[in-house]
C-alpha cells in the first residue's frame, strides 16, 4: 500500500485542520456587523414546530426595525436562503429564514394548503418582540415558498413588498392586491433564463395581469410603477443560471436586497458590503482544509483500528476480465437493466415518507441490481455463486470484520461534521427533525446495499488490476464517479422527458459533489482497510443524512400527484 512519511503526514494534518478551523470561525463571524441566533422554534396555530433562525444588524437592539421573512423550496431548508438573510440583516432589517413544516428540522408532513400556517407563525414571532416594526414586512418566497407568500400579502397589509424566487404570481384578479401609497406593495419577480420549475411567460402573466398589459407586451429587468406610489413592479431575468442556482446567486440576492431598501427607505445599512462573494471563498478554503484532514487520517485510523494486512485484502479475481471489458459490461448491465431494480423497489418508494430519499434509492438501487446480476453472469463462467461474493464481504479474520465497522462509524461521524460545519449551516441543513430519523433505518439499509455492491465491482473486482499507487487510485475513484454521474444524468433526464419536467434534473447539482466525495471515500478506504465495509459505512451515512434531511416528509405517491399534475 502506498504510505506517506509520518512526519509529512502529522504536518499536512495540523496545516489543514488549521485551514478548516480559521475557515469555520471566519465562516461563523462574517460579517461582524450581523447577529445570528440559531434554532429558534414557533409552533403554529395547528400544532407544528417551525425552526427558524434569525438574522439581525448588530448595535440596532433599541430601534424599531423592519422583518423579512424567507421560504424556501421544495427540496430545499432555510439554510439554503441564508445569502439573502445575511445581506438584508447588514442592510439594517431583521431577517428570519424558517423551514416549512415537513421539512429539514420543522415537525410535520408537507402540506401546501397549510404553509400559510407556518409564515404566520413566523409573523407571531416578530410580533412578540418589541423592536420590530410589525408594519413594515418583506417576505421572500423561492420555488414553492412564494405560494403562501402570495396568498398572505393578499389580504394583510402589514407586508409592503414580496419578492419572488424563481416562482409565479397569481393570474385571478380576485387574488390580487395592488399597491397603494397608504398600503405599499412593491413586487419583484426573480427568475432565470433555464428555470426548470416555472416559465418566464407564467410570470410575465402575473404581472401583466397588476400593470394592464399582455403577457407578450410586459418587459423584463424594467420597473413599473414606483415606490414612492407603493406599487413598483419588475421581473428581474438573468440568463445564467437556473432554478437551484437562485437561491445563491450574487445578482439575485444582491437585486433582492436593493428592492428591500428601496422599499424601506429610512432604514439605514450597517454594513455595505456584500458578501456572498467572500463567504464562498471561505466556504472552499474551508473545505479544502476539512477535506485535507480527512483524507489524510485514513491511513493512520485504518492502521490503529483495523491493522489490515495486504494479504487480508478482499479480492474477486476474474482472469478472462480486463479494466477496459469490466468497465463496458460494468455501463452496460447498468444502463440496460436498472428499470428491474427500479420495479422491485417501487412499493417501498411510492408507501414511505422521506421522498426524495426514496427517489434517489429508487435510481441508486436499481443500478446495484443489475451490477448484482453482472457479478451473477461473469461468475457464472468462474464457478463463483454471486451469495459467496457478498458472503467474502462479511468473512474476514477474527474481529477484523468489527474492527471495520468501528472504523467506518467513527470516519462518518468525523466527516459528518467537516460537511456540517462548512455546507450543512451554511447550504443546505444535516440535521433532521427526530421523526425524519425514525424513518431513516430502511432507507439506510437500502442505500448500504448500494455502496456494498458498487464496492465489489470497481474496488474488489476493479480496482485490484490497477497498480497500487497514489496515482492509480485517483483513476479508480474518478472512475468510480463517472461511471455514477452518467448513470443518473441519463436516467434523471429519462425521467425528466417522461414526466415532462426538467426540475429533477436540478439533483445534478448536488449529485457532483456528493458523488465525488464518496467515490474517493470509498477507492481510499479500500486501499488501506481491503475490505469495502468501511466506505459503505461512511458513504450510506453521508448519503441519507444528507437526502433524508432535504426530503419533505411525505409519501412517494404524494411527490408524483404533484409533478403530474
Amino acid at each position: 500500500m502506498t504510505r506517506i512519511n509520518e512526519n509529512k503526514r502529522l504536518i499536512g494534518i495540523c496545516l489543514f485542520l488549521s485551514i478548516f478551523i480559521l475557515g469555520t470561525i471566519l465562516m461563523f463571524i462574517t460579517p461582524t456587523s450581523i447577529k445570528v441566533t440559531y434554532g429558534g422554534v414557533k409552533t403554529t396555530s395547528d400544532g407544528e414546530l417551525i425552526s427558524f433562525n434569525v438574522f439581525e444588524p448588530v448595535g440596532r437592539e433599541s430601534e424599531k426595525k423592519p422583518a423579512v421573512i424567507i421560504g424556501h423550496g421544495i427540496m430545499a431548508n432555510k439554510e439554503i436562503m441564508k445569502g439573502y438573510a445575511i445581506e438584508l440583516a447588514a442592510a439594517g432589517f431583521v431577517a428570519v429564514p424558517f423551514d416549512f413544516r415537513g421539512h429539514a428540522q420543522s415537525s410535520g408532513t408537507l402540506e401546501r394548503d397549510k404553509l400559510i400556517n407556518d409564515v404566520n407563525a413566523i409573523k407571531s414571532y416578530l410580533f412578540s418582540r418589541t423592536d420590530i416594526d410589525i408594519s413594515s414586512l418583506g417576505y421572500i418566497g423561492y420555488s414553492m415558498g412564494g405560494g403562501p407568500g402570495n396568498e398572505i400579502i393578499k389580504i394583510d397589509t402589514a407586508f409592503q413588498c414580496f419578492i419572488g424566487v424563481g416562482t409565479g404570481l397569481p393570474t385571478n384578479a380576485s387574488e390580487i392586491r395592488l399597491g397603494t401609497s397608504t398600503h405599499p406593495l412593491n413586487v419583484l419577480m426573480i427568475q432565470a433564463k433555464y428555470d426548470e420549475a416555472i416559465e418566464l411567460s407564467s410570470v410575465k402573466a402575473g404581472i401583466g395581469l397588476r400593470v394592464g398589459l399582455a403577457a407578450d407586451d410586459v418587459d423584463v429587468n424594467k420597473l413599473y410603477g414606483s415606490f414612492d406610489d407603493g406599487d413598483a413592479i419588475m421581473v428581474f431575468y438573468d440568463d445564467n443560471t437556473d432554478h437551484l442556482l437562485l437561491a445563491w446567486d450574487q445578482d439575485f440576492i444582491r437585486e433582492a436586497r436593493d428592492w428591500v431598501i428601496n422599499t424601506f427607505p429610512w432604514v439605514k445599512p450597517v454594513d455595505e458590503n456584500f458578501y456572498v462573494n467572500i463567504r464562498g471563498l471561505i466556504l472552499v478554503f474551508q473545505c479544502i482544509g476539512g477535506m485535507g484532514v480527512f483524507f489524510l487520517i485514513l491511513e493512520p485510523m485504518s492502521d490503529l483500528i483495523v491493522k489490515a494486512k495486504e494479504e487480508d485484502r478482499y479480492r474477486i479475481d476474474f482472469p478472462d476480465e480486463t479494466i477496459k471489458s469490466l468497465s463496458i459490461k460494468t455501463n452496460g448491465y447498468s444502463l440496460g437493466l436498472s428499470l428491474l431494480g427500479m420495479i422491485i423497489l417501487i412499493p417501498f418508494f411510492l408507501f414511505l415518507p422521506l421522498s426524495i430519499a426514496g427517489m434517489m434509492g429508487l435510481f441508486l438501487f436499481g443500478s446495484a441490481v443489475s451490477l448484482t446480476i453482472m457479478i451473477w453472469r461473469i461468475g457464472k463462467k468462474a464457478n463463483l455463486r454471486v451469495k459467496n461474493v457478498i458472503k467474502g464481504v462479511f468473512k474476514r479474520p477474527q474481529g477484523q470484520l468489527l474492527r471495520e465497522i468501528v472504523l467506518g462509524a467513527i470516519l462518518a461521524a468525523v466527516l459528518y461534521v467537516i460537511v456540517y460545519l462548512s455546507t450543512g449551516l451554511n447550504y443546505f441543513a444535516m440535521i433532521p427533525y427526530f421523526i425524519k430519523v425514525l424513518w431513516m433505518p430502511p432507507y439506510y439499509a437500502v442505500y448500504f446495499f448500494v455502496f456494498l455492491i458498487l464496492g465489489l465491482v470497481f474496488h474488489c473486482m476493479l480496482q485490484v488490476k490497477f497498480e497500487d499507487d497514489l496515482k492509480n487510485t485517483c483513476k479508480v475513484a474518478l472512475l468510480g464517479f463517472s461511471f455514477q454521474m452518467l448513470y443518473f444524468v441519463i436516467y434523471i433526464l429519462l425521467l425528466s422527458i417522461l414526466m415532462g419536467s426538467a426540475f429533477f434534473m436540478l439533483t445534478y447539482f448536488i449529485a457532483v459533489p456528493m458523488l465525488t466525495l464518496t467515490s474517493f471515500t470509498s477507492t481510499f478506504l479500500y486501499q488501506k482497510t481491503g475490505n469495502i465495509v468501511a466506505g459503505a459505512i461512511v458513504n450510506t451515512t453521508l448519503f441519507v443524512g444528507i437526502i433524508g434531511t432535504l426530503s419533505p416528509f411525505f409519501l412517494g405517491i404524494e411527490m408524483l400527484s404533484i409533478f403530474v399534475h
